[in-house]
């Protein structure tokens, strides 16, 4: 019992630290931010951010991956209720481009970092991946299983979907587009992802 509440304690604490450091990151950009900054904020010593963390890397990674926790759970509080195939999927990709700026250091990251960083920024996104794919699978094996979707390869299709997502990120992101830009750079997506671009005759 005393080692739970422990760990407990130390779960708390290492939230405590992400949480704060995903403020600094916003403020300063990851290049600014110092080890002592992200301390002054946590109202941490350095000592006991090196207990969690061993470098500002670290840190930073551990501030995408809460990101990117709450950015999975705005599209699955869109996409719980709906249960047309096709729907579920458009909103998917959807909701995940529209909620970039709601991340801030992953867009920051990936705006003011890219050419100095690419491999850095592109290590955490690859890490979220295979996840993904998962999601965009079951979601398109769901649509084949009731007839809504005819898909020859669902997991092929399902990285291919992912790849595109990630690819898309990039100058959706570079160009600082409006709300209302993005909404329309989204539903050309969708429009060719669903209807390609061969007459139909």
């Amino acid at each position: 019992m005393e080692s739970s509440q422990l760990n407990v304690g130390k779960d708390e604490v290492r939230e405590q630290v992400v949480q704060s450091a995903r403020q600094v990151f916003a403020r300063y950009g990851y290049k600014k931010t110092a080890l002592d900054d992200i301390a002054r904020e946590a109202r941490k010593g350095k000592s006991t951010i090196y207990y969690y963390f061993k470098s500002k890397d670290e840190i930073f990674k551990a501030v995408i991956d809460a990101e990117a926790e709450i950015r999975k759970q705005a599209i699955e509080r869109e996409i719980s209720q709906i249960s047309d195939s096709r729907l579920k999927l458009k909103t998917y990709i959807y909701v995940r481009m529209l909620t970039l700026k709601m991340v801030v250091n992953y867009y920051e990251a990936i705006k003011n970092d890219l050419l100095d960083n690419l491999y850095f920024v592109n290590s955490f996104r690859d890490d979220h991946f295979d996840e993904e794919v998962k999601q965009v699978l079951k979601m398109l094996l769901e649509g084949v299983e009731i007839g809504e979707f005819t898909i020859e390869n669902p997991e092929l299709t399902a990285k291919t979907i992912v790849t595109l997502l990630h690819g898309f990120e990039v100058p959706l992101i570079l160009k600082n587009l409006s709300d209302q830009e993005l909404q329309k750079a989204v539903d050309e997506m969708l429009n060719i992802l669903f209807y390609g671009i061969v007459t139909k005759k």
